[in-house]
């Protein structure tokens, strides 16, 4: 079977798609197309490029120490860390290879970040599209290519398939990092369209948004009251007596909707950055999801490591393999 693989942005997640290419190889099918944003368009270039298994060999043998060694700190630019070392460790595997001359078609799926603009990489070098794919804001630098700014790919398309819908193929396989553990399913597999009740776009979009919204948030606190307790633990007054007064002096001591907790202790910028930056990724492709369905979508939980853990690639490719046999068992291919 010749299967178009979607590979979605998220970090050190992303070592999961090497888990799912594996599975999909054992279960003898061809990668007819790829495409990939941010760490999917590495990991996804290099398979293109059949330099993965040189890339795999490396990255399950690197140390947090190692990882810290090639962060290049760069905190006077417009980004944590330049990613010279990283990009100089992966384009020695690569051996400066085009694009064009892949024997897989690939897309690397970069964000003109100056013309809010998606730029798709489908020729020139590999190395420098997934570079300009994976520069996280505030993480990693962008790349200026051709006067263009370019950042994360992820910004516009977590999860690109539309660049694979030009190659002919048997099925459409999309990873995405982006699970939520507890209230998104780790696999889910699209109805091929010949078979599934004509639902229109905007109840897809509906359902899709469903998890994403908490529209109970200032609603919890009336419904307190309305059950007799009061939002700050003072009970109220009995029924049928009125307060004497609506007003208070002291704004503070007005009986809240809400409640006001504090923010965890370990929590510091660059997490609500980042967290941040995956709501928005989350939105953007359930949206996207909503327009164009791929028939198998593997889910890897937020939960399996940070962003950053760069130094768990085994654990996490061993992840990706798991939920893409449990896709595939469920979708019988």
């Amino acid at each position: 079977m010749r299967i178009a693989l979607v590979l979605g942005s998220g970090g050190a997640r992303g070592y999961a798609h090497i888990g799912v290419i594996e599975e999909i190889k054992r279960r003898g099918h061809e990668i007819a197309a790829i495409s990939g944003t941010s760490m999917g368009s590495i990991i996804g270039g290099l398979e293109a490029a059949g330099r993965l298994d040189e890339f795999t060999d490396w990255a399950t043998g690197l140390t947090q120490l190692d990882v810290l060694r090639l962060y290049d700190l760069a905190l006077s630019q417009p980004g944590i860390i330049k990613a010279d070392r990283i990009f100089g460790a992966i384009g020695e595997i690569l051996d400066h290879v085009n694009i064009e001359d892949l024997p897989i078609p690939f897309t690397a799926v970069a964000t003109d970040i100056v013309n809010h603009r998606e730029v798709w990489f489908q020729r020139g070098s590999l190395e420098m599209a997934m570079r300009a794919s994976s520069a996280l804001p505030t993480f990693i630098t962008p790349v200026v290519i051709n006067g263009r700014i370019l950042a994360d790919g992820g910004l516009l398309n977590p999860v690109p398939v539309e660049p694979t819908t030009a190659v002919p193929s048997d099925l459409t396989v999309a990873v995405s990092l982006a699970g939520r553990p507890n209230r998104v399913r780790p696999v889910s597999v699209a109805i091929d369209s010949d078979d599934e009740d004509r639902e229109t776009l905007a109840e897809r979009l509906r359902r899709g948004m469903s998890g994403l919204i908490d529209v109970g948030l200032f609603k919890r606190g009336e419904e307190r009251l309305k059950e007799g307790e009061s939002a700050d633990g003072v009970e109220p007054a009995p029924n049928g007596v009125e307060p004497t007064s609506t007003e208070s002096a002291d704004p503070g001591e007005a009986t809240p909707l809400y409640e006001i907790g504090r923010l965890p202790q370990d929590l510091n910028t660059m997490s609500v950055v980042n967290m941040s930056l995956e709501t928005m990724q989350a939105l953007i492709e359930r949206y996207r999801a909503a327009a164009h369905p791929a028939n198998v979508t593997i889910t890897i939980p937020a939960s399996v490591s940070g962003t950053l853990d760069f130094h768990k690639a085994a654990e996490v490719i061993e992840v990706g393999r798991r939920l893409a046999a449990e896709a595939f068992d469920e979708a019988e291919i």
